[in-house]
Formats: structure tokens, sequence, C-alpha cells
């Protein structure tokens, strides 16, 4: 399985990679899209729509409102009414389902839709305006602060995991290892602003402090997707990513992150 796992995650690093250089803003945008109408086809999994026509109108769907919402509602300066409540949300929404020792929080097949499409919004949202006003680099950084805190924390965590976490949202996942976590994503931060030097108005100790800061925020989002695959008793979104499930399994954390990071690369970088 972690055989499976490491080369699902350098085929995924390759291809996104690969895009970023040389996809235009129109084919990323299609390919944002394209993650989106798959976030919504497994979103469907969570309100127990399982049939493959259901998964795929709210695949569908989910893409067509994203779309809409960016296209013709949101502005420059309406944007952080989108982007920044749903963050609150989904750390809230953990808290809630942990204090009431699992108890259900959303069940209704309606509310779960307008809740998924807030909640990804945020992320498209971010992916598309990052690559477009900052340098690939930026993405990259970002990146690979989550990816270290996820790598950190399932390592560590299995081997030294004791303390847990969240017991009723996510009993695997363990303290040990969000401290691991965070401070690989910190060391891996800091090394790579000292490699690649962007040109910012921090020093690179205390941006290297926030993106691993953010990294560890990151983690609610991973709490926030088991959070509502324990409401349907669910262990993976899809298995359309082999080793690692689905695609909001694979980016549960970044949908959380980016529009932090997003924030953070527009107050930080010099223009």
């Amino acid at each position: 399985m972690l055989k499976i796992r490491i080369i699902t995650a350098l085929v995924l690093v390759v291809a996104v990679g690969g895009l970023l250089v040389f996809a235009n803003a129109f084919w990323w945008q299609a390919l944002m899209l394209l993650t989106v109408f798959i976030m919504g086809y497994e979103w469907a999994g969570f309100a127990k729509k399982n049939a493959l026509i259901e998964k795929l109108i709210w695949g569908a769907t989910f893409s067509l409102f994203v779309y809409l919402i960016d296209a013709f509602i949101v502005t420059s300066s309406f944007v952080t009414y989108f982007l920044y409540p749903p963050v609150v949300i989904m750390i809230l929404a953990v808290f809630l389902f942990q204090r009431s020792q699992g108890k259900p929080l959303i069940t209704n097949s309606l509310a779960l839709f307008i809740l998924g499409v807030l909640v990804v919004y945020p992320f498209y949202y971010a992916m598309l305006v990052i690559k477009a006003d900052f340098s690939i680099v930026t993405i990259l950084l970002s990146f690979f602060a989550i990816w270290a805190v996820d790598t950190g924390a399932y390592f560590s965590g299995r081997k030294y995991g004791k303390t847990k976490l969240a017991l009723y949202v996510s009993p695997g996942k363990s303290w040990e290892g969000v401290y691991a976590g965070v401070i690989l994503s910190f060391i891996t931060s800091y090394l790579g602003l000292n490699f690649v030097q962007p040109e910012v108005s921090i020093s690179y100790l205390a941006l290297a402090f926030i993106l691993s800061f953010i990294g560890a925020l990151s983690i609610f989002g991973d709490l926030f997707e088991s959070l509502l695959k324990r409401q349907v008793s669910m262990k993976d979104s899809s298995q359309i990513l082999p080793g690692h499930g689905g695609v909001l399994d694979r980016l549960d954390s970044l949908i959380l992150a980016m529009p932090l990071y997003l924030l953070v690369w527009q107050w930080v970088t010099i223009k």
C-alpha cells in the first residue's frame, strides 16, 4: 500500500508540476473545473447519493455553480465574504462534531450541496489567482508546506502516535503526528524559501513560520472531510487515486489552506 501511495504521489507531483509550467490560463481553469467536478462527484456520497447518475449530476452542478459564482457574483471588493467564512465553518464543525462525540451535524442533501459549493469555491478561486498573479514557485511552496505536514504526521503518527487528536472525527490522527508534521513543514518552508529566494517584505524565518502555521490549520480541512465521511460510514471519498482514495481525500487540506495562502502571498509579495 505504501509503495502504491508513493507512486501515485509522484505521478501527481509530475503532472501538476507540468501543468503549472505549461498550461495557460484557459487550460488551468479547465483543469480546476474538472477538479471541482470530481469533488462534486465524490461529495454526493456524503449525502448518500451513490447511484452513478446522481454522482454525475452533483459533479456537473458543482462545477457549474462554482463557475457562475466566480464569473458573475464575486468581485474584488466582495471576494473576502466568499473566501474566509468557509474556513471558519470547517474548523467550527470539527469542534462541534468532536464535542458531540460524533453526533451527525449535517445530513440534509440540499444543505450538504450548498456547504460543498461554498467550501470548494475558495480553493478554486485561490488556485486561479495564485497562478495568475504570482510565480509558479509560490504555488509549489504552498503545496510543499502542506505536503510536509501530511507526510510528517503520517509517518510519525504511525510510529509514535499515542495521544488522539480528535477521537470522534478521525481516530487514527495523533498530536504526536501533528507536532512532527508542523516541524517538518517549517523546515521544508524555510529551506524552500532560501533555495528559491522570492522577493518578500518579511524575513524568510517569519514567512516559514506563517506557512507552517497555516499547514497546521490545514489539518482541519482533513478532519472536516473525515467528519463528513464518518457521518455516512465512508472510508474513502472514492478510489480514483490508488493508495490515496479520492480527490477530496488528497486535497482536503489544500481546500482549507489555499485561500489562506493566497492572503499571505498578497500581503508579503513585493511587486
